[in-house]
């Protein structure tokens, strides 16, 4: 267990469990860099990473462990059901918009819905299970996205590396899902949406949403502008300024994993911005079909 900080009873607790390692770096390094070092630490031939939030159901460990068997497959995700409505999703796969916009799944739909194992865009970083061998072979989470898009972007190396990535029903996680709990989440989540795209996507498929995304830029400013997050955005654009160099060495080191042309992962993106945690405003819904047809246009060419 990794403590990033923040102590409390039941960093306490573990401390007295013979079967439990403690890894205190003494700060909060980040969900990515914090999974990073609990990986070093562990020892056996498959990770679970677990938020602190989430909850095992019994045997859920064991048969997410079992789907790893398959070599195709890199990642495999619970069906992660809400704490207090266990009978309700909180994801049974997560989504990515081809604007590197990304959410849960399924959240507040029956859990029954999810049946069968299928594939994903990416697995959730809340809970996910992926061979030790194949975590360390793509280099792990990035420690410089500190919280949220490490699990897309994972997600992504993997399947540019022709893995598959799935969901399985079998195993169940509760997890206590809330969508606005970090104070700082726009900054991280548009800050890093902007590095997984510049980074992740190849300069055919970048070249080619570059319009959208510059479209995409404009609307979340304006919608910051009247939410008061408008700082934050800036925020992050200022930190792509800052670390244009890292972003650039980056994108080389991720494309120097791919395995499979664009048009392989790009089958698992979606075109219809509708996350069921978020009021969609209705500008939003009447540009939908739009991005559909646009998408389907941009997968020819891919």
């Amino acid at each position: 267990m990794v403590d990033n900080g923040a102590g409390g009873a039941e960093i306490e607790a573990v401390e007295r469990l013979e079967r439990v390692e403690l890894v205190s770096p003494g700060r909060n390094l980040g969900y990515a860099a914090g999974s990073d070092l609990g990986a070093e630490k562990a020892t056996g031939d498959v990770l679970v990473f677990m938020n602190p939030d989430t909850v095992a159901r019994p045997g859920a460990l064991s048969k997410l462990a079992k789907v790893l068997d398959d070599p195709e497959i890199g990642a495999a995700m619970p069906r992660l059901l809400l704490l207090e409505e266990p009978e309700l999703l909180n994801s049974d796969g997560n989504v990515l918009h081809f604007t590197g916009l990304a959410w849960v799944g399924g959240h507040g739909r029956p859990a029954g819905r999810l049946t069968e194992p299928r594939e994903i865009a990416y697995a959730s970083g809340a809970a996910l299970a992926i061979r030790a061998e194949v975590f360390r072979d793509v280099g792990g989470f990035t420690k410089e996205l500190f919280l949220y898009h490490e699990d897309v972007e994972l997600g992504w190396r993997l399947r540019m590396r022709g893995l598959r990535v799935v969901a399985a029903p079998g195993a169940d996680m509760l997890h206590d899902y809330e969508f606005s709990r970090n104070p700082r989440k726009h900054y991280f989540l548009e800050r890093n949406r902007l590095v997984f795209v510049l980074t992740s996507y190849s300069s055919r498929l970048l070249a080619l949403v570059a319009p959208v995304l510059v479209a995409l830029e404009l609307a979340v400013a304006v919608r910051a502008l009247r939410e008061g997050w408008l700082r934050q955005k800036f925020a992050g654009w200022a930190w792509c300024i800052r670390h244009a160099d890292w972003i650039r060495a980056h994108r080389r080191d991720v494309q120097a994993g791919r395995r499979v042309p664009d048009r392989t992962p790009a089958e698992f993106l979606s075109a219809t911005v509708d996350p069921a945690v978020l009021d969609v405003p209705a500008a939003v819904r009447a540009v939908n079909p739009i991005l559909r047809l646009y998408w389907t246009g941009v997968r020819r060419l891919l």
